[in-house]
């Protein structure tokens, strides 16, 4: 939340980036951060950033600049635990996240979060000498301030595959915080799948359904396990009743008509009476039909083609993973399903691994590594959740230990994980 200044320069500031100016590990990274956030047009105080005017450097400045951001990006590097300018500009940003003033996105970079909310470790020493400069009632301030830093969930930068994709996804996730998007994970109904409010407000603008001029086509697409067919699934369910009849077609070798409870098998569905059927039900009335049958291209244009059979107002979905083959049968009205932004990874991942939305303390550095492991996909980050939920942490970190390395091979087990799973039952 952007406060009011009498001062025009501080008012600029979307984010404020609070980093060690030191020369340690994450100085390339957090000034490839600010670069990306300029070139999004996100204005940021970095202290670091030798073209600022009107700014110091000085305690009161920075209080200023902090209050009057809308968002705090901390980056917790080696140098920045030591350094008394980071830890009083700490205090000043949880401060105000406690009072609901200000929101928090956390980067540990490099460091061992247990270390920094013990004091341990490498930080053990510079804490003791910093006793000898300042009062120690101001020292355990410091430390309380740590402490509770590694409360608050945060990205590990341990467990990133490629830095350059974790600056896009920062810098995203940044962009959606200052344009006053939610970004909290939240549902569109309570019990609602995580992030799909989200895919719904956006899927519904495609889908239009205040116009009933035209039968338009839209597309859903997206790698697999990312989450279509659920999305699909529930936006069927949620818009069906806007439609006087509707058919759900699917992957699952079932066809689904749901006004007269028929279902029809993937034999019958095949035998050239597809396209029959799909005329008996839908044809000349406002009808939904949703195509959720993979990547058959010919089966894809031989139902394009019967929308002229369709009464006005109706709306056709088809599902799959290669947005060319939408191309290719004419589709205009796209959306690309990406993976989950993190917070929301984080939240679904609880969700199957605990039963709640999000990590006990002691469990936080391993569930952002799970996630990480998972690549976002809600499909992946749901087995392993499963996989994961009741175990110890020390099974959690021999089972995290033996998937971490090449990125695409852990999602390809996880899954593995689960198809013997389901053979076994």
């Amino acid at each position: 939340m952007s406060a009011s200044s009498s001062s025009s320069f501080i008012s600029k500031f979307d984010v404020f980036l609070s980093s060690s100016t030191e020369e340690d590990t994450a100085k390339d990274f957090v000034t490839d951060l600010y670069r990306s956030l300029s070139e999004k047009g996100i204005t940021t105080y970095y202290k670091d950033d030798k073209v600022e005017e009107g700014v110091s450097s000085s305690g009161s400045d920075l209080s200023k600049c902090i209050r009057d951001s809308k968002l705090a990006v901390v980056v917790v590097s080696e140098s920045y635990p030591t350094s008394v300018l980071c830890l009083n500009e700490l205090q000043t940003i949880l401060n105000l996240h406690d009072e609901g003033q200000l929101s928090v996105l956390l980067i540990f970079y490099g460091v061992e979060t247990s270390n920094i909310r013990k004091q341990t470790g490498e930080y053990a020493e510079p804490f003791r000498n910093l006793v000898e400069e300042y009062s120690a009632e101001k020292v355990q301030s410091w430390r309380r301030a740590l402490a509770k830093l590694t409360t608050i969930s945060g990205l590990d930068s341990r467990f990133w595959s490629r830095e350059a994709e974790m600056v896009d996804l920062i810098t995203n996730e940044i962009s959606l915080v200052i344009s006053n998007k939610p970004i909290s994970p939240s549902t569109f109904k309570a019990d609602g799948p995580v992030a799909m409010d989200r895919h719904m407000r956006a899927l519904y603008e495609l889908v239009d359904l205040n116009s009933d001029k035209e039968v338009r086509l839209v597309g859903i697409c997206g790698p697999g396990g990312v989450g279509k067919t659920t999305l699909t699934r529930y936006a069927y369910e949620k818009m069906s009743v806007n439609f006087h009849v509707h058919m759900f077609v699917d992957n699952s070798e079932k066809n689904y008509h749901q006004d007269h409870q028929e279902t029809f098998t993937s034999t019958e569905i095949q035998e050239e009476t597809q396209i029959n059927i799909i005329k008996s039900v839908l044809g000349e009335r406002r009808g939904l039909l949703v195509i959720d049958c993979g990547d058959n291209l010919q089966q894809l244009k031989d139902i394009a083609e019967i929308v002229g059979w369709l009464g006005s107002g109706s709306r056709v979905i088809f599902v799959t993973q290669e947005k060319s083959l939408l191309d290719e049968i004419g589709v205009e009205h796209v959306y690309e399903l990406q993976s989950l932004r993190y917070d929301e990874a984080l939240q679904l991942f609880c969700q199957s691994a605990f039963n709640q939305q999000h990590p006990p303390t002691s469990f936080e550095s391993l569930a952002l590594r799970a996630v990480q492991i998972a690549s976002f996909l809600p499909l992946a980050l749901k087995i392993l959740g499963s996989s994961l939920q009741g175990k110890d942490e020390r099974s959690w970190e021999e089972e995290l230990q033996k998937l971490e390395g090449d990125q695409e091979k852990n999602i390809m087990e996880v899954m593995k994980k689960s198809y013997a799973k389901a053979n076994e039952e």
